[in-house]
């Protein structure tokens, strides 16, 4: 695997496809960790530093792929042939605000309620939009793009 790791991309690397939601992410990375992580190579040193090479780079596939901006950076270099996000992006921890994708960027509790507050939104159901924001609120009380979304709907409900 070491000589390869070069030559997969992050999803590759954590066995999920390019469409996987942030949980299925989070899950990918916890099998690949269960594998890979330099602990279980303890007493072995030859294997253990290529644990530690396999694991940093699993860990860089992580921390890119969870966060929305660097992997939309990612995906387009990915597209352009770069299997490995530009070390000067990645240091950016910039975490998407509300919007598009907004489920991913809050508390595993909140994101359904987030997603059927999208669903309702589409179907200019106003009300139960707003109920379903609430109720992820309850989950994820210091997320503020919730909180900028359930504004921005009261706005909207309030307008004639």
């Amino acid at each position: 695997m070491v000589r390869a790791l070069d030559e997969v991309d992050y999803y590759g690397l954590l066995g999920v496809v390019p469409e996987a939601s942030v949980d299925d992410i989070k899950a990918g990375f916890r099998a690949f960790a269960r594998r890979f992580h330099p602990d279980r190579y303890a007493g072995q040193p030859e294997h253990m530093a290529k644990a530690t090479r396999i694991y940093q780079r699993g860990t860089e596939a992580y921390r890119v792929l969870t966060n929305l901006e660097q992997r939309r950076l990612y995906d387009e270099m990915l597209g352009r042939g770069q299997l490995r996000l530009d070390p000067t992006l990645a240091r950016r921890s910039v975490r998407p605000s509300a919007g598009a994708g907004q489920a991913d960027s809050c508390a595993p509790r909140a994101r359904p309620f987030v997603v059927k507050a999208e669903q309702a939104l589409k179907s200019k159901n106003y009300q139960q939009a707003k109920l379903n924001l609430q109720i992820a609120l309850q989950h994820d009380a210091s997320n503020s793009g919730l909180r900028q979304r359930l504004a921005e709907l009261e706005g909207l409900i309030k307008a004639p």
